[in-house]
């Protein structure tokens, strides 16, 4: 067994039952869609068995698009938790249906779960009380929220709303264009005032206000971590694929092809922030 410690992100599908602006496949879900790969549960399960079996538990990310719309979600998250730990993204649209139901509380240990607040679509009262009964069946749940320019001045609003209910409020920065502007770069000085107390940390490094130059510098991405894409598309990295620069590494449903060493960041910036946990030489 070659125990690495390894951890992937993994996007489940790209479908969701929202349409947020800020999202990283606004206007292009159709187009996106099409490399959806439903292989059915039992070969899925027996994938993530087999990589146990190579490499030991790892951790993963589950994201999207929406995972709890994926078919028989439920039961593939918690049959991968008999030999993973999993982070789970979601925004609880329908309360994580079937996952709670066919997962026992043991394994429920195994989970944390990142609730995504996008006040465009969601029913505050309902997700809340979402949220609340995820916590008190003993799962770890914190709620995200996204510091898109419209909703930076409720962060203070939300932020004091669940610490009412004891739970962990956090927010992470918007990369992309809003009204000409690129962001995080064209954040104001009093929209950084109200965003970094609420700041998201990975390894214990906040999201970037300020973008910085990771290339060059030794990382462990492809070594210790890649991103799977929903056709098994394996990259090194989430911050080479979000401008196309990636690095392919094999495809979950054929040949895993990870390196056996560290080696340089190709990507000029890393904005899911992987480099905390990932860099052997920080910025």
């Amino acid at each position: 067994m070659d125990k690495r410690n390894l951890r992937f992100s993994w996007d489940m599908h790209w479908d969701c039952n929202y349409r947020c602006p800020y999202c990283w496949w606004h206007g292009k879900w159709e187009e996106f869609g099409k490399r959806n790969i439903y292989p059915g549960t039992k070969k899925l399960l027996e994938i993530w068995e087999d990589i146990y079996k190579k490499y030991g538990e790892a951790h993963i990310e589950i994201a999207g698009g929406e995972p709890s719309t994926y078919p028989d979600f439920g039961e593939v998250i918690s049959g991968m938790l008999d030999y993973h730990t999993i982070g789970l993204m979601t925004n609880l649209a329908n309360g994580a249906k079937g996952l709670l139901e066919k997962t026992s509380d043991e394994k429920l240990k195994r989970l944390k779960l990142g609730a995504t607040l996008h006040p465009l679509f969601a029913d505050f009262d309902k997700f809340l009380a979402n949220v609340k009964r995820i916590k008190d069946r003993g799962v770890s749940v914190g709620v995200l929220y996204l510091a898109y320019p419209e909703q930076v001045h409720d962060i203070p609003k939300y932020k004091e709303l669940f610490s009412k209910n004891d739970i962990h409020f956090s927010v992470s920065t918007f990369w992309g264009e809003y009204k000409g502007k690129k962001y995080p770069e064209s954040y104001t000085n009093e929209e950084l005032l109200i965003i970094d107390p609420a700041l998201e940390k990975r390894a214990g490094e906040k999201f970037q206000t300020k973008p910085f130059i990771t290339k060059d510098k030794l990382c462990n991405a492809g070594h210790t971590y890649a991103i799977i894409h929903p056709d098994g598309e394996i990259l090194r990295c989430g911050g080479g694929s979000w401008k196309g620069e990636n690095i392919k590494l094999g495809n979950l449903f054929g040949k895993i092809e990870l390196w056996d060493e560290p080696k340089p960041c190709h990507s000029q910036y890393c904005p899911c922030n992987e480099w905390a946990f990932l860099l052997v030489e920080k910025p």
